[in-house]
């Protein structure tokens, strides 16, 4: 069994490609096309004028520019467009025909209305030259016009069922041994338990041989961890390639995806920092998907966001109810060709867009993903928040840049992730069923033969300050990791075939470190105080006592500097130098991973699929300065305020499609 993707090859004839002289005269008709259709429904010379000459820096249409000023808004705008046309314009009550293929319907902004729906059989959400296309219709009687929000709120209406049931089966309509759906099979169930029952039975007959057996297994197995933690930190030195940035005109359009569910008391910070991103509007589309039964979030949200590049999913009811699921819906809609994950209390620094565009850019065509760095902006709220950050700085200022620098499959942060959106379509987007859907999404990805990179780019997030919500958020971490060692390990042989030797040992030492270890340390740890306490494991007595005290020793010493090394690496480049007696606390901190392992395993048996959400906005956040400048630069960025001509006249409208 081999799932890689196959790829679509270049074609060995490329067609010609038309001279500049051609280029620049086709570029000329479209937006002398573009503005005509705005001059004719009444757009001011003005603004016009502006908007054409941001289009054409940018590289895109006049519509999308003007738009994207904020001058006018998105149902004026298209109201006006209807009037040219002589066409109704829609806001409400339209029924689609739910048999439409929504991906292509959202993507062209056409889909036909359902038989019997009144006398209108299309309905248009024209963008760029699809306006000028559609004003040239000779009788646009078959038409009807409504916003482009407005048209993916209908469309998903119509569409529901199905949107909720391709979220639901994306991975496993792809292969379904690669979804936690279905759990450990059968097979595998009767396997372990009989394995089970010949240990013990084993343990009662040969006590001391099996014992010493199991002994050498775990000690090979986090040797093997320890090594790879060690050597992943010594290859984090090497640099990380840094691209010069692309002008303004070759930017990608770029989606952001943020799912959310109960986070009314966060929306109006997350937009804000969203505003602070230094990417152009007119090439940003930003997806909030939120869930059915949460009108606060909903109303927040509607109420917080100031442009058209924003846009609120309402997930249509179904299992799972999992961030992953909510992610799956909105694929579909992405209008770019790059996508950004982000959690509701994020803070991405302002070039982080930029950078992430640049680097694919420069990069081959099998790089699809980069993942930033996870900083904690809550450190000195008390001890716990404080380990947190030192946990996050020592695995994504030295662990992850480390499986980068190697090319090893990276299990990715559950944010800031920067992927290419055809290559996630084509593996057929996160496990709806995982609940860490990056981590499984990491592996899946190398398995597929794509490669995933960091890059030097901070998010600031936000820690749990509380024991209670810590643990909740680390049961369902612990949970889904196992879920992916499921998985994965389903057919070894398979996993051998479709990766290197080197990844493969590596998988394999990271579900040692993030399952076996925090499930068995403390058991490890008792016995070798016990031995040291009482003096036995400086006297061996026989040549396998001294083996087993030698192994023992070696990774007590070697496992603290595979604790400490990284976490004073990652402290030095995040500036958290100041938190090191905290380090003290390591021990705390392990014991609550270990309770958390163990509910995870309690929690997989009674409960696999339930997500348990973290609380967001109880933190004591802070601004970065170079935020701070970005969002000045912004405010006094916004354009002065005009009349409107009397065609954008109309009552005012929500930003949001209902």
């Amino acid at each position: 069994m081999v799932y890689r993707v196959d790829r679509v090859a270049e074609s060995a004839a490329p067609a010609a490609k038309p001279s500049a002289g051609a280029r620049d005269e086709a570029i000329d008709r479209r937006y002398a096309a573009e503005t005509q259709i705005l001059a004719e429904i009444g757009v001011p010379a003005n603004l016009l004028a502006r908007a054409a000459s941001e289009a054409r820096r940018l590289g895109v249409s006049v519509d999308a520019a003007l738009l994207a000023s904020r001058v006018v808004s998105e149902d004026q705008f298209y109201r006006a467009i209807a009037r040219r046309l002589g066409a109704p314009f829609i806001t409400q009550g339209a029924r689609l025909d739910a048999g439409v293929d929504y991906g292509v319907a959202a993507a062209v902004g056409v889909a036909p209305v359902a038989a019997g729906a009144g006398g209108r059989r299309w309905l248009v959400a024209p963008r760029g030259r699809a306006l000028a296309a559609l004003a040239a219709v000779p009788d646009p009687s078959g038409y009807a016009v409504t916003s482009p929000r407005r048209f993916g709120a209908l469309l998903r209406a119509a569409t529901a069922r199905r949107v909720a049931d391709d979220a639901a089966r994306s991975v496993r309509a792809i292969d379904p041994r690669l979804s936690a759906f279905a759990g450990p099979s059968s097979h595998a169930r009767r396997l372990a338990a009989g394995a089970a029952a010949a240990l013990v039975g084993a343990l009662l007959v040969w006590p001391q041989a099996v014992a010493l057996s199991l002994w050498t297994a775990l000690a090979v197995a986090f040797s093997a961890s320890t090594v790879t933690r060690l050597v992943l930190t010594a290859a984090s030195f090497c640099p990380e390639p840094e691209m010069p940035p692309l002008a303004d005109h070759d930017l990608p359009a770029y989606t952001i995806v943020v799912a959310l569910y109960r986070e009314a008391s966060v929306a109006g910070a997350l937009v804000r920092a969203l505003e602070r991103l230094d990417y152009p509007r007119a090439r940003l589309d930003v997806k909030f998907v939120v869930e059915l039964g949460d009108p606060a979030t909903f109303a927040a949200l509607a109420a917080a966001i100031p442009g058209v590049e924003y846009e609120v999913i309402v997930a249509p009811p179904g299992e799972p109810r999992t961030k992953p699921r909510a992610l799956d819906i909105a694929l579909p809609f992405a209008r770019g060709s790059l996508l950004a994950v982000y959690d509701a209390e994020d803070e991405p620094e302002p070039d982080q867009l930029r950078r992430a565009a640049a680097r694919f850019a420069s990069a081959g065509a099998d790089l699809a993903c980069l993942q930033a760095r996870l900083a904690i902006d809550n450190f000195d709220d008390n001890w716990l928040a404080g380990l947190y950050a030192i946990d996050y700085a020592a695995l994504f200022e030295a662990a992850n840049p480390g499986v980068a620098a190697l090319d090893l499959p990276m299990l990715l942060g559950g944010t800031s992730n920067h992927l290419r959106v055809d290559i996630l379509r084509a593996i057929g987007g996160w496990d709806a069923w995982n609940v860490t859907e990056d981590a499984d999404l990491g592996l899946r990805l190398a398995r597929y033969g794509y490669r995933v990179e960091t890059f030097a780019s901070r998010t600031y997030e936000e820690a749990p300050n509380a024991v209670r919500p810590f643990l909740a958020q680390r049961v369902r971490w612990m949970k889904g990791w196992m879920q992916t060692a499921f998985v994965h390990l389903r057919d070894p042989a398979a996993l051998w075939r479709n990766l290197p030797p080197l990844a493969f040992v590596t998988v394999l030492t990271t579900f040692v470190s993030g399952v076996l270890s925090p499930l068995l340390w403390p058991c490890f740890f008792v016995i070798l105080a016990r031995d040291a306490a009482t003096g036995a494991l400086f006297a061996p007595t026989n040549v396998t006592e001294f083996i087993v005290d030698a192994c023992a020793c070696w990774l007590a010493v070697a496992g603290t500097a595979a604790v400490l090394w990284p976490a004073l690496i990652g402290m030095r480049r995040q500036r958290l130098t100041a938190l090191w007696p905290r380090l003290f606390l390591l021990p705390v901190w392990y014991v609550l991973l270990s309770i958390a392992a163990w509910r995870a395993v309690f929690d997989l048996w009674r409960n696999p699929f339930a997500w348990a959400k973290t609380t967001h906005g109880a933190a004591r956040r802070r601004m970065r300065p170079a935020a701070i400048v970005r969002a000045d630069r912004l405010r006094r960025s916004k354009p002065p305020p005009h009349g409107l001509p009397a065609a954008f006249a109309g009552p005012p409208a929500p930003h949001i499609p209902r």
